[in-house]
């Protein structure tokens, strides 16, 4: 798994999802990659969209990556859409719907209070999270811990960002909202982090 330089990393990145998550079983398929500074490739299934973004070398010595989740309508060049006429954030780091779905509350994670969500800490308790802590193993162990969140979370996840349950979306935006009415939003931030699609 070391040999990050001699591939590609859209070829890395979907070795690793083919290899640590159950793409099949949930049918997610590939819908498209970007051959950019950071590459992207992203996977469809009937429910939701996921994203591996590259992020390139980290200081400490190794490649890494980003695992991001979007609505259907989500487009794979950009982070941000126009919905419902304004501009707001389509693509999603899976904490905070992790912390939705175990029914924690926003005071309850927001500023100090703030913990990760019970399924990523097992996980990097967990042997193989252990192993995998050295940052040269990062893309293995972000796309391995997906891998136990699917586990965990099934189709509930997937379901948290159907368009085919907007009331269940509703709940997790006004999550969000309540989310970021304690922990603050800064100005400089547009559109604001809890404007989201």
């Amino acid at each position: 798994m070391d040999n990050t330089k001699s591939i590609d990393p859209l070829d890395k990145m979907d070795f690793m999802a083919r290899t640590f998550l159950d793409l099949n079983r949930w049918g997610f398929q590939e819908k498209g990659r970007l051959k950019t500074k950071f590459p992207v490739i992203v996977y469809q299934s009937s429910w939701c969209l996921m994203k591996f973004a590259w992020g390139g070398m980290e200081m400490q010595g190794g490649y890494t990556i980003s695992v991001d989740y979007g609505r259907l309508h989500a487009p794979i060049d950009d982070i941000y859409m126009k919905w419902n006429g304004e501009k707001c954030h389509c693509w999603h780091n899976v904490s905070y719907a992790l912390h939705f779905l175990d029914g924690n509350s926003p005071d309850s994670i927001a500023g100090k209070n703030y913990k990760r969500p019970y399924v990523m800490e097992q996980f990097m308790q967990s042997d193989i999270g252990v192993s995998l802590k050295d940052r040269r193993h990062q893309p293995e162990w972000l796309t391995r811990m997906h891998g136990a969140i699917w586990d965990h979370y099934g189709i509930r996840l997937f379901e948290l960002f159907d368009l085919r349950k907007p009331n269940l979306w509703e709940q997790y935006r006004q999550f969000i909202k309540e989310f970021y009415d304690i922990e603050g939003r800064s100005p400089n931030i547009k559109p604001p982090l809890d404007s989201i699609c």
